[in-house]
């Protein structure tokens, strides 16, 4: 007989996750996929309606945002507002807030209190989403929103994670978190009605067959998704009359050396993982060199087509070396989204 490592629960009152962040419980419950709700044409999105002391979301799904004077707000709760003008704010888990001990703490909610017109700022974040579906999100849902004035997209990190899948998950069109259940659905569904399958099915996912792409490689892909869906951001936001600024989102590790509660953090979440290490995971693209590289690839094609940037990296780096401001290696502490919402502040107007 050999000893099996016990499995350690999220919420063990042992950890130090619980004890410094116990606001992650919430997003735990929030985040799992029996939570998730179908979305056409994005796949999955945020659970609707949930509820907790730490993020709340709406009948759509979208989280709740505090506007200059503290009321609540959100995609699904404009009615009754009038024809005031918002500011949107776009990405996926860490513009969500994902990691804010409260709906107020969270950037969006920080970029209201910052904004000299007192115009609101809503949270069109989606928790796992790449850039593609931040903007597929956005079309489906602009009939409901008034006169745009600043989009903000926050993003980076999920789409590098995408571009470096296999060639037989990624296609010609870039993939999604957890598209290997729709793909493995799919094949099943066509073949119970009479389609003739390869012989040689496709790998189970998520089991990857060949090693992850060349680091080149995966930054070229990664910038082509993502600057592509920035031309068409482009695009609307010309014709809405709204202002576009793309900012990359900062990574602890593109960042600097953890300091001591991040340590505490990171060490234990690589000890308790079921998946493995994040040097394991995603060593290839956590290196700040890489970082640099793929700040300069975006940089380079938003210039060319002019839209704004701001490297959020740059941003928390000049910071001092002892602040807390990650809850994991992606997501933000309270204070670190005080921290990109004024660098944000700072890009939109400087």
């Amino acid at each position: 007989m050999f000893n099996r490592r016990k499995r350690i629960a999220l919420d063990d009152p042992s950890l130090e996750r619980v004890k410094l962040t116990p606001q992650m419980l919430d997003y735990d419950r929030f985040a799992s996929r029996g939570r998730s709700q179908y979305l056409p044409y994005v796949m999955s999105f945020n659970a609707a309606n949930y509820q907790s002391a730490s993020i709340n979301t709406d009948r759509l799904g979208f989280r709740l945002a505090h506007d200059a004077q503290g009321r609540p707000i959100s995609v699904g709760t404009l009615e009754g507002r009038g024809k005031q003008p918002v500011n949107l704010l776009v990405g996926a888990s860490p513009a969500l807030g994902y990691g804010a001990s409260s709906d107020a703490a969270s950037v969006a909610s920080q970029l209201a209190a910052l904004d000299p017109e007192g115009t609101p700022w809503l949270n069109l974040a989606g928790h796992c989403f790449n850039a593609t579906q931040e903007l597929m999100l956005f079309m489906l849902h602009l009939h409901r929103l008034p006169k745009v004035k600043r989009i903000v997209v926050m993003g980076g990190f999920n789409t590098l994670v995408m571009a470096r899948l296999p060639e037989f998950v990624r296609g010609d069109l870039p993939a999604f978190y957890f598209c290997g259940d729709y793909y493995e659905k799919f094949d099943e569904l066509a073949e119970a009605n009479g389609a003739d399958l390869p012989p040689a099915k496709l790998p189970k996912w998520p089991a990857e067959t060949t090693a992850v792409p060349p680091i080149e490689q995966t930054l070229a892909r990664a910038s082509e998704d993502t600057l592509n869906t920035l031309a068409t951001w482009k695009r609307l936001a010309d014709t809405l009359g709204a202002q576009l600024c793309f900012v990359m989102q900062p990574l602890a590790t593109w960042v600097r050396p953890p300091c001591v509660e991040e340590k505490t953090l990171f060490d234990e979440l690589d000890r308790i993982s079921r998946l493995g290490t994040w040097q394991h995971l995603y060593g290839d693209i956590s290196d700040a060199a890489v970082a640099a590289r793929y700040a300069d690839e975006l940089a380079t094609g938003c210039h060319a087509l002019g839209v704004r940037f701001g490297n959020l990296v740059d941003d928390l780096r000049a910071r001092p070396a002892d602040e807390w401001f990650f809850v994991d290696r992606a997501h933000f502490t309270d204070l670190g989204n005080q921290v990109v919402a004024r660098a944000i502040h700072k890009h939109l107007c400087g």
